[in-house]
């Protein structure tokens, strides 16, 4: 099946996961940092101080997502749709009221929880449980939502801030929310969308009938949890930190600033990309064969943004980034699946989930210090790039032996071809 009768057949269901992921873009970094310097303006706040709130929101909200997002494989989807939605929709409408400087960090935890982390954990989760053949392409699909957010919001928000102000901008937002996804969700999304591809979860085989219920301290102990851990932590790090920080990037390298926006157009447009394409083959190969590989474009693109000094450096950098991050996404998502199970696929997802929202937050913070330490870019990049190096080489852990056994012989067998002897001419 390929993509246009995947969506011909779950238009909905397709819908439902883009609509999710590109509103998470109201919880995530690139659209609040658009808000930042009128809260500093507002309340008289230090860059640090902000950056501390948020910091602390993000933390905590990492930490609740284990607990609150695991509820999903016991609450039905629409009911656990809409209670994210009540909680988005009052952190946007507290911040756009704040009359004090407690009120950011309180409206940026409600942000970063219910919309970075609940949004995303609820288009994934769902399509990973509600689909067996074509996970790759529903996954890859509904990820679909995140690239179309950065691509066009950030524009959108700063045109809304210049007309009507960045409080009534806020309202505007949870106006948009609240319209799109209650509406969409009361109304178009219907039982016969939330059935299984196959029966596997309706009859399910022995195993998922007579398992117990999955722990997340059981799933922390296991080998597939170390395996993947990395890797999940570390694109929000690197991606994160270095987004935070893109316009001192640009001032390290001598360009202008106005090539920032260029950059960000060329990353959604190669994250799109690369989503389309890993799904089918996802799903035709597995996603554990291309585990090691989704982050070589990463090591190339922060190689070029290091070492080249050249203007179009920055466009490589940000293709090179995209096709990492949305490759990425689908791999890691589907990876999920295939090491834990669906039935259980909430609880493992709001697990993961949590360190990705966590490591937003550590990576801004250790980046800042080693800039305010006068280490500057010189620093970062080796050092994110020796540990990008040390992932990919735990990641190939994943490859299966007999795959790596089969890739023995191979070499041998070429190597011995190469080591005979030509025969002596008659």
């Amino acid at each position: 099946m390929n993509y246009l009768q995947f969506v011909r057949k779950n238009t909905v269901m397709v819908v439902f996961g883009i609509i999710m992921t590109a509103l998470s873009s109201f919880g995530q970094t690139f659209l609040l940092a658009l808000y930042v310097p009128f809260l500093m303006d507002e309340f008289t706040l230090s860059n640090g101080l902000i950056s501390t709130f948020y910091g602390v929101a993000t933390i905590v909200s990492a930490a609740m997502l284990p607990k609150v997002g695991k509820l999903i494989d016991t609450i039905p989807l629409k009911t656990f749709t809409l209670g994210t939605t009540g909680l988005f929709i009052l952190a946007l409408f507290f911040l756009s009221i704040a009359q004090a400087w407690w009120y950011i960090p309180l409206a940026f935890f409600g942000l970063r929880l219910a919309g970075q982390g609940l949004y995303s954990h609820i288009a994934i989760t769902s399509m990973s449980r509600y689909f067996d053949v074509n996970r790759g392409k529903a996954i890859s699909l509904a990820s679909l939502g995140h690239p179309l957010g950065q691509a066009i919001l950030p524009a959108l928000i700063l045109v809304l801030i210049g007309v009507v102000g960045w409080r009534e901008s806020l309202w505007l937002n949870a106006a948009l929310v609240s319209t799109v996804v209650i509406l969409f969700t009361l109304f178009v999304l219907k039982p016969e969308h939330l059935k299984p591809e196959t029966d596997e979860l309706s009859q399910g085989d022995d195993t998922e009938n007579i398992a117990i219920k999955v722990r997340q301290r059981d799933i922390m102990k296991s080998k597939a949890f170390w395996l993947l851990v990395p890797n999940i932590f570390f694109i929000p790090f690197a991606i994160t930190g270095l987004f935070f920080y893109q316009f001192a990037i640009v001032d390290f390298k001598g360009w202008d600033h106005g090539i920032i926006a260029g950059g960000l157009t060329a990353f959604a447009l190669a994250s799109a990309f690369s989503i389309l394409t890993a799904g089918p083959l996802i799903d035709k190969y597995r996603a554990r064969a291309f585990f090691p590989f989704y982050l070589i474009p990463y090591f190339i693109a922060l190689m070029v943004i290091w070492l080249v000094p050249n203007v179009w450096a920055m466009y490589v950098y940000m293709v090179f980034m995209g096709l990492s991050v949305g490759f990425g996404s689908a791999t890691v998502a589907a990876l999920q699946v295939e090491f834990f199970g669906q039935k259980y696929i909430g609880t493992v997802r709001s697990l993961f989930t949590s360190i990705m929202v966590l490591s937003s937050a550590v990576g801004p913070t250790l980046f800042g210090i080693i800039l305010d330490a006068g280490w500057g870019f010189e620093t970062v990049f080796p050092v994110t790039l020796v540990m990008l190096a040390l992932i990919i080489f735990q990641s190939m852990r994943s490859i299966p032996k007999y795959s790596r056994a089969k890739w023995k012989f191979k070499l041998k067998r070429i190597g011995k071809y190469k080591g005979l002897k030509k025969p002596k001419e008659l």
